[in-house]
């Protein structure tokens, strides 16, 4: 039994079983995916590689949507991955359903406990930590600029039309590096506030304000990590609500507010020196990880950004008799993501390839993305800025298209000067 003599009430005792059990079981994949970014930072590695880890939940998943949930997940077509999709709702339902049902069976076992204090400090320390290197790890991500990165050709020759709200608010912050840095920096500062016990319940309420705009604009943008940030939301709510009432008596009451925070330590000296060095070389290694990918992933990022080029379509006939047709004439080619090929038609439609080219022999082989059909064009530049490709495309007749390099680079956009009101 806890040393502490005052005695919780009941509802107070089940909810910290209940969000013990919840936030605590949420908190796995939270630290998955903090050590999928660490680790991307050292090797190469995709999201797929996580699908492994929570594959076996698929079936017992599938069993209570089935008589439960019916949300409709369906393991063959949905992927196993905890996200905004079906197999993250069943998941996420699950782990309420889990954190109901053991925090039930834990009361009815553990009716004599008085109270928590002791393992709701470890737990809170615990949670504390979880946030604070998810929101430093976002934070790095807008410093270094590669969570939503300067728009690139592809973006910038796409109709407004045909973008998706995540689309836009991706770009809206993309083209403007300076906000991104402004962003992430509070991010940061929010994890390092989150680290040391003193500034804590200020971190709290900072992290708070940070994620409910956060939340907001994953909700409605329709950004895919809408579930993720709404359980960090909640993270850091559960962490200030004790503080709550203190915090309202300060703001809307004037009275003078104390925050008093118990402290336990270890009996043996090794055990605090252990924590300590735990609680202060796990953040330094994440921020060196995080810091050290990102950085190779914008040095990564302006190296294949240099390397795209537009193409406007001066001429396209076939057998040398012009082409009307506007779902299969050319308006533009784009070369992008190191060998991708973007074909815009008349109509403003896609058509992606992945490209070889065989600088000996001029020719430039399309490899359709979707699709098992190849084709080989020989490529010539009769001048600066000019490029022809002549060849079979799609098992048409020859095609012959005449190419216009243009200007890439938008940076125009960082170079507008602050504007003022005119007299």
């Amino acid at each position: 039994m806890d040393t502490d003599d005052f005695s919780w009430k009941t509802w107070h005792k089940f909810g910290f079983r209940f969000f013990f059990l919840f936030l605590g079981l949420a908190s796995v994949f939270t630290w998955i995916m903090a050590i999928y970014f660490a680790y991307r930072a050292v090797a190469t590695t995709s999201i797929e590689s996580l699908y492994p880890i929570f594959k076996p939940l698929s079936g017992f998943l599938h069993w209570l949507d089935k008589y439960i949930y019916h949300t409709g997940y369906d393991p063959d077509l949905h992927i196993p991955l905890p996200v905004d999709n079906h197999f993250g709702v069943a998941y996420h339902l699950t782990l309420v359903l889990l954190a109901g049902i053991g925090a039930v069976i834990w009361s009815a076992l553990d009716k004599r406990r008085i109270n928590y204090v002791r393992l709701s400090h470890w737990f809170n320390i615990y949670l504390r930590y979880t946030l604070a290197v998810t929101i430093l790890g976002y934070g790095i991500d807008k410093v270094i600029p590669v969570q939503m990165p300067y728009p690139r050709s592809v973006d910038m020759v796409r109709l407004f039309g045909n973008q998706s709200k995540e689309d836009l608010l991706w770009k809206f912050i993309g083209i403007s590096p300076g906000y991104s840095l402004f962003t992430g920096g509070c991010e940061v500062l929010a994890g390092v506030l989150l680290f040391s016990r003193r500034t804590a319940v200020f971190g709290y309420l900072f992290v708070l304000g940070l994620l409910t705009n956060v939340v907001a604009l994953n909700w409605f943008y329709n950004i895919s990590v809408k579930l993720f940030s709404s359980l960090l939301w909640l993270n850091a709510f559960y962490l200030l609500a004790p503080w709550l009432v203190t915090i309202f008596k300060f703001f809307f009451s004037g009275k003078p507010a104390v925050i008093p925070q118990r402290q336990f330590a270890f009996r043996k000296i090794w055990k605090s020196y252990l924590l300590r060095g735990a609680m202060i070389g796990l953040p330094l290694l994440f921020f060196a990880l995080f810091g050290f990918g990102d950085v190779k992933r914008y040095r990564d990022e302006i190296a294949s950004a240099r390397k795209e080029k537009i193409y406007k379509v001066a001429a396209f006939s076939v057998k040398d008799s012009l082409m009307t047709a506007d779902s299969v004439r050319w308006r533009r080619v784009l070369f992008v993501y190191d060998n991708y090929m973007l074909i815009y038609n008349m109509n403003d439609l896609q058509d992606w390839y992945r490209y070889d080219l065989d600088s000996a022999n001029k020719t430039l082989t399309l490899h359709a993305l979707y699709k098992p059909d190849v084709m080989t064009l020989r490529y010539a530049y009769p001048s600066d800025g000019e490029m022809h490709l002549n060849g079979k495309w799609k098992g048409a007749q020859d095609i012959d298209v005449s190419l216009k390099l243009s200007p890439v680079d938008s940076m125009y956009l960082n170079k507008e000067k602050i504007k003022v009101m005119q007299d």
